[in-house]
């Protein structure tokens, strides 16, 4: 990925720097895209670069005090073939969760302080925080519209030793007030990246306390069983090993707490048929798993939330011929629905970065499986 990285990156900047004289208002217009334009024009005050940062922290607090919250799903990262011959080897599918809140300027603009993490296309965690800036325009009457802006922020990878890289991408829209669809165009690696929302109109709600009758305040423990399928990709180079996706059951105990955090203690268990790309050679995998995860809870209904979160996991591997564990980050997605006073129903995205080394037999002590193991599933419990 990192191959004429620096060729990109010197035209691109070269291309940046001759467009700045292109008219006398440019830098006027792009700080009224930041958070310090958002809080100059709430102001009505023109502000100056010795009030940047201070208009900066101002128009990020308005953003988080009277925005909408919104759900992120990370959704699809494509390898384009005429640059990426080898696209069978990268990760398309960017398993994980984020949180973000936004608001709608007085020119209809859409602005949105956000926090994401992911599978990259390596098959490690990526967190990414930062904001974004999009002009909507409507399509009509439909209720839709679509948009272009940009993305700013920081992300680490594991591929530039963690360290953090500044992200200014362009980025597009179309959708609703509610739900919309983003991409986004990564030149340094000539890789698009796409992620859903769903925003809920919670910016006064979310400030109210919970009524001692809300479900999440009168039974605030969960005790839940549930049962679905678990993705897995091995994440390998060249993928000598093929990782049978199966299902997977789990069981945990959820408290909630405060306005709008949940913890869960989970157990989840499920077993893979592993077979050889290049030959004969067949193991069963067994994944049992542990993580422990905080998430943010937002509500649709009273009765009715969505959540994402993030934490730690403990994983193991084991197959006929050795076993290994793993430490590992777990990120999680889902929503909880209080169908009944005692009766809730959920269900959730659950991803674990688990690694097993020399667990599979004929493939050598130093052999690394990466499953990757993402869990789709809907259960239900008893809430006390």
């Amino acid at each position: 990925m990192l191959r004429r990285s620096s060729l990109r990156i010197a035209l691109a900047s070269l291309a940046f720097a001759a467009a700045l004289p292109a008219h006398a208002g440019f830098w006027s217009s792009l700080i009224d895209t930041t958070p310090a334009g958002l809080a100059r024009s709430s102001d009505d005050r023109p502000g100056d670069w010795a009030s940047f940062w201070s208009d900066t922290r101002a128009g990020a607090e308005k953003i988080m005090s009277d925005g909408n919250s919104v759900w992120i799903l990370p959704t699809y990262t494509n390898h384009p073939r005429w640059d990426w011959p080898q696209r069978s080897e990268e990760n398309g599918w960017p398993m994980g969760m984020g949180l973000a809140r936004g608001i709608i300027d007085e020119k209809g603009n859409e602005r949105m302080l956000y926090l994401i993490t992911f599978v990259d296309s390596n098959y490690r965690p990526e967190p990414m925080a930062g904001y974004t800036w999009v002009a909507r325009w409507p399509l009509g009457n439909s209720g839709f519209h679509v948009g272009a802006g940009y993305l700013a922020g920081l992300t680490m990878r594991g591929d530039y030793m963690w360290a953090p890289v500044p992200l200014p991408l362009p980025l597009a829209k179309v959708g609703t007030d509610t739900v919309s669809f983003y991409g986004t165009w990564i030149p340094v690696t000539n890789v698009f990246f796409f992620f859903s929302t769903i925003t809920l109109d919670d910016a006064k709600g979310r400030k109210m306390p919970l009524s001692p009758e809300s479900p999440w305040v009168k039974t605030p423990n969960l005790l839940y069983g549930s049962w679905g399928w678990q993705y897995t990709d091995n994440g390998e180079k060249y993928s000598p090993s093929r990782v049978a996706s199966d299902t997977v059951w789990n069981a945990g105990l959820r408290r909630y707490s405060g306005r709008s955090w949940q913890t869960d203690l989970k157990y989840s268990r499920s077993s893979h048929e592993v077979t050889r790309a290049d030959g004969p050679g067949k193991n069963d995998l067994r994944i049992e798993s542990y993580t422990l995860t905080l998430a943010y809870n937002m509500d649709w209904a009273k009765t009715f939330r969505l959540f994402a979160g993030a934490g730690f996991g403990y994983s193991k591997g084991e197959t006929r011929y050795a076993s290994d564990w793993s430490l590992h980050p777990a990120l999680t997605l889902g929503f909880t629905w209080a169908a009944a006073e005692n009766f809730f129903i959920t269900g959730s995205m659950d991803t674990n970065f688990a690694r097993f080394k020399g667990v599979l037999e004929d493939r050598g002590d130093g052999y690394t499986v990466r499953s990757m193991p993402t869990s789709f599933t809907i259960g239900a419990g008893l809430a006390f």
